[in-house]
């Protein structure tokens, strides 16, 4: 009798919680929505930003760069429900490295990462970049306090030792400053370092300088060491790109698609009251912590603040507006704006000896900068009347 009236009890509340509908959509553990739910809209006008969901259910793969405004827009469209609400799951695979992530690009189907990792995932694993992520300002270089290098005094500079990771933007940067010094990297002591690592090991009294980005360049900075410059002062661009694997592109470009057309709206979202933006710092805050990037809510205002994601509009622009290579170097047609910035980082590390005017001309002879797939998403919202910038 007990084991019966047990049953009835739990068949009985099985049935109320199937009658009220079950947990609402906008409870406050909005993040258990990409991994829980099986259900769907049914109709684009029940979604947030009016595109149509998916008959099934998917499983968009996201390369995750911990620490990065520019991956944000994915966290915050989880946590909000978006992708759910277009019957996508998203699994991530976070990484703290541009370039690591790229080698590791079987297990994601998108991403977002600094031109450096870009170059990686195209001349290494035939990555293509089908949008621009951020033109990150906040990429600096900091000295101590206490030091005479902020005074920034070529003969002061030489012999320097500076921790970063080499090959990326921040040696671009650190070149840049070089350069109006009038030094060379063979005038300074560079140290291959991951940024985090960086900072810890010049907190720890290593190093003269360190070359760091986002997160950590803000931390720098709160840790009162002196920010001599970074990309915004010296007018360095310093591209992000959207990358996609071929196999996503061949096999789930649909989803593609999707990704692409929630990660612009949800910046879109975010811009769009101080009440969203403010949510956005908060979501940003909370994916550091879940990352274990050392973060508070100060650096994270910072962060979101430095973050230059182009809107929908403008995005399209830079992947299908073309005009002669600046260089000069590449005739054989005219080069996607993308392309132009991209380059920036490429001219740089051939310059460095990292890479080839071959290279350079494999990922533009192979158009490894697409712009098929802005142009189908905006396309597809015209179509859904969605709304954007």
């Amino acid at each position: 009798m007990k084991k019966l009236l047990a049953l009835v009890l739990a068949l009985s509340m099985a049935f109320s919680m199937v009658a009220c509908g079950g947990a609402a959509s906008g409870s406050e553990d909005a993040g258990e929505s990409a991994s829980g739910s099986t259900g769907a809209a049914t109709d684009a006008s029940e979604t947030t930003f009016g595109l149509k969901p998916f008959e099934e259910r998917q499983t968009l793969r996201v390369g995750y760069f911990a620490g990065s405004a520019h991956a944000v827009p994915f966290y915050i469209a989880d946590v909000k429900g978006f992708f759910d609400e277009l019957n996508i799951d998203v699994e991530y695979e976070p990484y703290t490295n541009g370039p690591a992530m790229m080698e590791a690009s079987s297990s994601w189907d998108v991403a977002t990462a600094g031109a450096a990792g870009d170059l990686v995932g195209m001349l290494g694993y035939d990555l293509v970049c089908i949008g621009v992520a951020d033109y990150e300002e906040n990429m600096g270089l900091f000295v101590r306090a206490d030091g005479n290098l902020a005074d920034k005094n070529a003969e002061d500079w030489k012999g320097t030792t500076w921790l970063y990771p080499t090959g990326t933007n921040a040696q671009m940067i650190l070149g840049g400053e070089l350069e109006e010094l009038g030094l060379t990297f063979d005038d300074i002591e560079s140290v291959n370092m991951d940024i985090a690592s960086a900072l810890t090991a010049f907190k720890g009294g290593q190093g003269d300088g360190i070359a760091v980005w986002n997160a950590i360049a803000t931390s720098a900075e709160d840790a009162g060491f002196v920010r001599v410059d970074d990309a915004g002062t010296l007018g360095i661009t310093v591209f992000n790109g959207f990358m996609a694997t071929p196999e996503a592109l061949s096999e789930r470009r649909e989803l593609v698609k999707a990704a692409w057309e929630v990660y612009y709206l949800t910046w879109q979202w975010c811009n769009e009251s101080e009440e969203n933006m403010d949510e956005a710092v908060a979501l940003y805050l909370e994916s550091c912590e879940n990352e274990g990037i050392a973060c508070d809510e100060h650096i994270a205002e910072e962060v979101m603040g430095y973050y230059a994601c182009p809107t929908v509009s403008e995005v399209a622009k830079l992947m299908s507006e073309a005009s002669p290579d600046d260089a000069g170097l590449y005739t054989s047609r005219d080069l996607l704006q993308a392309e132009k910035d991209l380059l920036v980082t490429m001219d740089f590390l051939i310059s460095i000896g990292k890479y080839s005017e071959e290279d350079r001309n494999t990922i533009l002879d192979n158009e490894m900068t697409d712009g098929s797939i802005a142009a189908e998403c905006l396309a597809d919202m015209d179509a859904l009347g969605v709304q954007y910038n």
